[in-house]
């Protein structure tokens, strides 16, 4: 009689389903309200701390949850304080460019914008083919700048990502970079290109957004041609 039992018992353990088990503890949340007890002598095995009870689970599940979303808000708001501090900056060099009455000092602005404020060591303004002469500092030879156009401007008037070390030597001149942002200028981004680098690996991103990026391109696009031409006079 007592073999049927436990080969009943063993049949009724084994077909319950857990999903069952599962769908009626949730739908019957007050459970362990009604049945203390049972909490109290239910064990879970843990890989690290053996077994501990059900309520001792819970809390440090409940205290690595907790963890976690701290350290996700740290996150956003240093990435929030970050955003702002780029859009000051940007906000501030709009100004600026505004003011500017030469070349030098659109070059100084930018310099004073993004190594200064947004740590950005390297940067590059170079002009394709302008009809005035200009220092060669802003000069950038018609096959040089066709070979990197063709690599990094297919689609978009705007890059961010690595470049090739032969890259960067056409670009920059000391410090190594390992991302870059490239900028074409001009209505038809026929001008030239405004290029700043990273030391961080993953400082620009292709899938980053790039709205300040454009509109610091279209503002340039207006500011330059009138300085170029300022330049011979």
């Amino acid at each position: 009689m007592n073999e049927h039992k436990s080969a009943a018992l063993e049949l009724t353990e084994s077909s319950v389903d857990e999903e069952l088990v599962t769908d009626y503890l949730e739908q019957n949340p007050d459970f362990f309200d009604r049945h203390p007890n049972l909490l109290v002598r239910m064990n879970m095995r843990h890989q690290q701390a053996g077994s501990v009870s059900l309520v001792e689970r819970q809390q440090r599940i409940l205290r690595e949850q907790i963890n976690a979303l701290q350290e996700e808000i740290t996150q956003l708001m240093g990435n929030a304080r970050r955003n702002e501090q780029i859009f000051r900056g940007y906000s501030a060099l709009y100004v600026e460019l505004l003011n500017c009455e030469t070349l030098e000092d659109v070059l100084q602005s930018l310099k004073k914008t993004f190594q200064e404020q947004l740590a950005l060591p390297e940067l590059s303004l170079k002009f394709f083919d302008s009809p005035v002469a200009l220092p060669e500092q802003y000069t950038f030879s018609s096959d040089t700048h066709k070979q990197l156009l063709s690599k990094r401007f297919e689609k978009k008037h705007v890059y961010l990502g690595r470049i090739s070390n032969e890259e960067q030597k056409l670009l920059f001149r000391d410090e190594q970079v390992e991302s870059v942002a490239l900028i074409l200028l001009g209505k038809e981004q026929e001008l030239g290109m405004l290029a700043f680098g990273s030391k961080d690996p993953a400082h620009f991103d292709p899938d980053m957004d790039y709205l300040l990026i454009t509109q610091l391109q279209a503002l340039l696009s207006v500011i330059l041609p009138r300085l170029i031409s300022s330049q011979d006079a």
